[in-house]
């Protein structure tokens, strides 16, 4: 299972659309951090870091789905369609190998909110710990249900076009659910990460409940597969 995980991250880092995302999302930070600091005399000083962290919280939180399906579409669908996945499931369990895949792509975009955070700890020495969890919140959901769709739509060029809607409807929802008084809004806000990570505190833990049914799903969902 670990070496699968460290396939899937290394493979990561080692691809060019990986390599652009981080360096968007580090020159975001960046600049972020450079207009904070240009406002630094209007505001007080905590207000000031948490501006530079809410900047990385907007990204994920509107681009963040969009990364992580354009990224890890076809996580499980390339492999078996190109039918490399069976020299895999004779090595080890399937239950493994979807778990290693879903840790390896996790430990990326851990990796990316460190760089990203990193930025904003060397420009205001101050480290949003509630904002950073929230952005890890979302990007693990994110990561878990493109690993279902991977694995419910066999062909990669469909999961890249379905992964791309959901990227967009998703927030697209949840900002709709925030400002609609339309009573179906209460539902379907709860059907999305952003109203629990509005609400912050242990609401966060529902995020990581729903990331843990749809990676349970897909273990589930591979078991009964043919490779």
């Amino acid at each position: 299972m670990w070496a699968i995980c460290q396939h899937e991250f290394f493979r990561l880092f080692k691809s060019v659309k990986s390599l652009i995302t981080v360096a968007f999302i580090v020159g975001v930070s960046y600049w972020v951090s450079d207009l904070v600091n240009q406002a630094a005399s209007f505001f007080p000083d905590q207000e000031l870091a948490q501006g530079h962290a809410l900047g990385i919280l907007s990204l994920v939180m509107l681009l963040g789905p969009l990364f992580v399906f354009s990224l890890s579409h076809d996580i499980i669908n390339r492999e078996l369609s190109g039918r490399t996945m069976r020299f895999l499931v004779t090595r080890t369990s399937r239950k493994q190998i979807v778990v290693g895949k879903f840790l390896g792509v996790c430990s990326f975009w851990l990796v990316c909110m460190l760089i990203a955070f990193g930025v904003v700890l060397a420009t205001v020495h101050t480290f949003d710990a509630p904002t950073f969890w929230k952005c890890i919140s979302l990007l693990v959901y994110c990561i878990a249900l493109a690993l279902l769709l991977s694995l419910a739509v066999p062909r990669p060029s469909y999961t890249m076009f379905l992964g791309i809607v959901i990227a967009l409807v998703l927030p697209g929802l949840g900002i709709w659910s925030f400002a609609s008084s339309h009573p179906a809004a209460q539902w379907i806000a709860y059907l999305t990460p952003y109203t629990f990570m509005e609400k912050g505190g242990a609401w966060i833990s529902l995020v990581w409940l729903y990331a843990a049914v749809f990676l349970t799903a897909s273990v589930f969902m591979f078991q009964r597969r043919d490779c």
